[in-house]
């Protein structure tokens, strides 16, 4: 049910109480599985909630991502993703990932990023205008679906980041490829004079793991000028909602897949390496991380080949192949079941 309208801190008019459980017990569930939801909360616009463990993103969260993107046309004309849980979503179920990667289960592996750089794309690309509302944490995998959101309403409250390298690993969601582009497209026409200065903000986020502190932070590092701040500790579904709105009467389309993306190449992957390099001799950090470091450079590279361009697929091909290499390391492994054991990560 929904109410009078409200101002929220930030300005933007919200509808307050949209309760989920009526919702649901109204029947107004559009499509669901055991990993997700999409909801019809009114005014044609949809919700998508995820009620996995720490709402982490499964192939089951996928099907319903792109379930309600590609079929939702007919039921509505925005969609919202928010829940009433206690994160935003945590990023990927790592039990799944170790124990499929010990059992050799690669080929469902590689499906599972496929599925997920998949539900990425259709956020990102597809008929409906998809507003993410995060709060609490939205770490890894769920930062990545902010990043594919059209527009984004944070929480205050919200840490936000591309975690995945304390575990050893990269961002394998459309995140590595994302920070990049914008980046290169915010270079100009000198992007490809000095690599490491075009491309040296969204390697240092995705290298170091940072995690904001603040959703303010959040929008000032991973998000734009488009998106907004709510003073909130909860999902701001109802602010989201009415930004949704305003996406349709302004008559927002989604743009096209990329299919021009710079290539930097072998000049900017030799120029990480050499950075790499002398912070490993320096024993800044270690020889994994050095290892991690240059998968990174070679994603936002485009690869190590000549300069020219390419299409957005390519760097999430890449993504993928980063992903199940550095999966395949002891190292990765160790880091893995470490914070799954101690809940901190592990430096080897």
């Amino acid at each position: 049910m929904t109410t009078a309208i409200a101002k929220s801190d930030s300005g933007t008019a919200s509808v307050s109480n949209i309760d989920l459980d009526a919702l649901r017990r109204a029947g107004k569930i559009f499509k669901e599985n055991a990993g997700a939801s999409a909801l019809d909360i009114g005014d044609r616009v949809g919700l998508v909630e995820f009620h996995t463990k720490a709402n982490s993103i499964n192939d089951d969260v996928c099907a319903i991502i792109k379930a309600v993107c590609e079929d939702g046309t007919a039921h509505f004309d925005a969609l919202v993703i928010g829940n009433r849980g206690k994160h935003f979503s945590a990023g990927a179920n790592l039990s799944y990932v170790l124990n499929s990667a010990r059992a050799g289960q690669w080929t469902e592996l590689e499906n599972t990023l496929r599925n997920f750089q998949g539900a990425g794309m259709a956020l990102k690309y597809g008929p409906l205008p998809v507003v993410a509302a995060p709060f609490s944490s939205a770490l890894g995998g769920g930062c990545e679906v902010c990043l594919h959101s059209a527009r984004v309403v944070v929480a205050d409250s919200t840490h936000m980041g591309l975690v995945e390298t304390g575990v050893g690993l990269i961002p394998a969601g459309g995140g590595t490829t994302e920070l990049g582009t914008r980046a290169l497209d915010r270079a100009g026409p000198q992007l490809f004079a000095d690599p490491l200065r075009t491309l040296k903000k969204p390697f240092d986020l995705i290298a170091y793991a940072h995690v904001t502190r603040t959703g303010t932070e959040a929008k000032e590092i991973y998000l734009s000028d488009a998106d907004t701040t709510v003073a909130t500790k909860e999902s701001p579904i109802e602010v989201a909602k009415e930004v949704a709105l305003g996406l349709v009467r302004s008559g927002h389309r989604n743009s096209k897949p990329r299919t021009d993306v710079p290539v930097i190449g072998t000049k900017g992957v030799r120029a990480f390496q050499a950075r790499t390099k002398q912070m490993r001799d320096a024993k800044t950090i270690s020889e994994h991380d050095a290892t991690i470091a240059v998968h990174i450079a070679t994603i936002l590279c485009g690869g190590d080949q000549p300069a020219g361009s390419a299409t957005e697929q390519h760097f999430l091909d890449l993504e993928r192949e980063a992903f199940l290499s550095l999966l395949g390391t002891d190292k990765t492994q160790e880091r893995i079941e470490f914070l799954l054991k101690n809940n901190k990560p592990l430096r080897n």
